[in-house]
């Protein structure tokens, strides 16, 4: 019997990779999200539990482009806010799962896995901003670990440098658990080596966190 890793590699492997990455390289992707970010204030919304115990929501809804992440849905407006202009896909969520839940104006695929890139409508994949490798290998060896979805997204946006400010909600590094993760679930990430380096980002004023 042939077992559904098996049976999956042709997609994954002789068409969604190649694929992705013909789109990866053919496209400006600092271009598309330089121009959605240029002079205006950003709210990366991240994922940690405590989050969802806060009042946050009209505060981060007043930033001009707001970036969630992952399978960060909205579940309290009051403490995430309602809005989605940019997510942070996974291959977690479908395509239609992700377009519908976030409707965001744009998709940043962050991982270099092209094979978990599945995308098919042309409205999608025209709308799909793509993550260099070479800012996730620079990331990774700065880390020590595979970086997270997060801290990626963060440190994208101050390679661009032209955000008029970016302030983070919900990123506490692992002091509560990711709220949508099962109880026990074990992280790839270091959040203590992500934590000291966006404090580290903090104190030159580069960004601001907004604690629970």
């Amino acid at each position: 019997m042939i077992s559904p890793r098996a049976r999956a590699f042709p997609r994954k492997y002789l068409w969604q990779a190649p694929r992705g990455f013909w789109f990866k390289l053919t496209r400006n992707s600092d271009a598309m999200l330089g121009a959605m970010i240029g002079a205006r204030s950003v709210a990366v919304v991240g994922n940690a539990k405590s989050l969802l115990d806060t009042d946050f929501g009209p505060e981060i809804d007043a930033h001009e482009v707001v970036i969630r992440l992952n399978k960060g849905f909205v579940l309290r407006p009051k403490a995430q806010g309602s809005r989605t202009d940019l997510v942070g896909i996974t291959p977690e969520l479908t395509e239609d799962e992700t377009a519908s839940r976030f409707a965001p104006q744009a998709f940043v695929m962050l991982t270099p896995k092209m094979r978990h890139y599945a995308f098919k409508r042309p409205e999608n994949i025209r709308r799909t901003i793509f993550y260099a490798y070479r800012y996730w290998l620079a990331d990774r060896n700065r880390i020590g670990r595979r970086p997270s979805s997060g801290y990626m997204m963060i440190s994208y946006l101050l390679r661009l440098n032209n955000a008029a400010s970016i302030t983070l909600y919900g990123f506490d590094f692992g002091a509560t658990q990711t709220y949508y993760n099962p109880a026990g679930y074990r992280t790839p990430h270091d959040y203590a080596a992500e934590r000291a380096i966006i404090l580290e980002w903090a104190e030159q004023g580069r960004l601001t966190i907004v604690s629970a």
